[in-house]
């Protein structure tokens, strides 16, 4: 019995479902995408299929990384081995890419094509994370390639906004990715990894404030573009002030400080999607005072 628990214990380290961190940065994005293709208006079975899929794609990923980091030797607490670790990660990407058969042919097509692109720069990233750093590159492209999924499902086409709101995405991503990168400075240091926080130096707080501002501008140009009401306008103030907060709290570049910035980062992921989904719903129920 003991023996059952620790290896349970040991799946729940290797999937990360004791971090659930990562679901709410990937999820927060596509189902802001999902609410902008549908018109406010998300069948409720696209909704479960893409918050399973994006709980099995982020436990496939954990799964995926620890089978490649630890090649030598075994994972999560020394119960699980490598190539059982890569096993499961194939497993459940199948069970992810099942999902996508009850959505449109196209979807299921990017969503193949986004696979194929998040192994090679998986593999890519893991030769070559000793010389170069491509966290962001890696985290950016592969975390926001839900976004076009979203809207292939829900129309069966992606339209250039559609695209755009993936590019402005991975300069959210790439904010959080340095400040991460900050938090474990002296970690990175001792190791010899090259991570971004070390390559850029004292320009890493700079670089932060200007992701952050290309992402937030880039929001609410699609804000305006789709012309969202005044809901969305409060939401991107308050996920506005929610980031220059994070940026005062790593001012100083203190290493537990920058840690806790990263573990809120979600909120303006949220703070968004909640401003989405408030102003549709405003729109649809015909509130003219706080409609757009």
């Amino acid at each position: 019995m003991t023996s059952l628990k620790n290896r349970l214990d040991a799946y729940e380290q290797l999937l990360h479902l004791h971090r659930p961190l990562g679901i709410l940065l990937l999820l927060w994005p596509i189902l802001s995408a999902l609410w902008l293709a549908t018109g406010g208006r998300p069948p409720l079975s696209l909704v479960i299929i893409f918050v399973m899929g994006t709980l099995l794609m982020r436990s496939a990923a954990c799964a995926f990384n620890d089978g490649l980091n630890r090649s030598g030797g075994c994972s999560a607490q020394g119960v699980i081995a490598p190539w059982e670790a890569l096993v499961i990660a194939s497993g459940l990407t199948l069970i992810a890419f099942c999902f996508a058969w009850f959505t449109t042919g196209f979807a299921t097509g990017l969503l193949a094509a986004a696979l194929v692109l998040a192994l090679g720069l998986a593999l890519l990233y893991w030769f070559f994370k000793c010389a170069f750093s491509l966290s962001q590159a890696f985290l950016g492209i592969v975390f926001s390639f839900g976004i076009p999924i979203a809207f292939a499902a829900a129309n069966n086409t992606v339209p250039w906004y559609g695209w755009a709101l993936m590019g402005i995405t991975i300069f959210w991503v790439a904010a959080y990715d340095i400040e991460y990168a900050m938090a474990n400075r002296d970690k990175d240091l001792e190791r010899g990894r090259r991570s971004s926080a070390l390559i850029l130096g004292h320009c890493d707080v700079p670089a932060v404030a200007i992701c952050y501002g290309l992402y937030l501008a880039g929001m609410a140009a699609i804000g305006l573009w789709l012309r969202l009401g005044i809901a969305y306008g409060i939401a991107l103030v308050l996920a506005t002030v929610g980031a220059a907060g994070f940026l005062w709290l790593i001012r100083r570049r203190e290493a537990s400080r920058c840690l806790t910035v990263f573990r809120h980062n979600h909120w303006v992921g949220m703070l968004i999607f909640i401003g989405i989904v408030a102003d549709y719903a405003l729109r649809l129920h015909a509130w003219p005072i706080l409609g757009r």
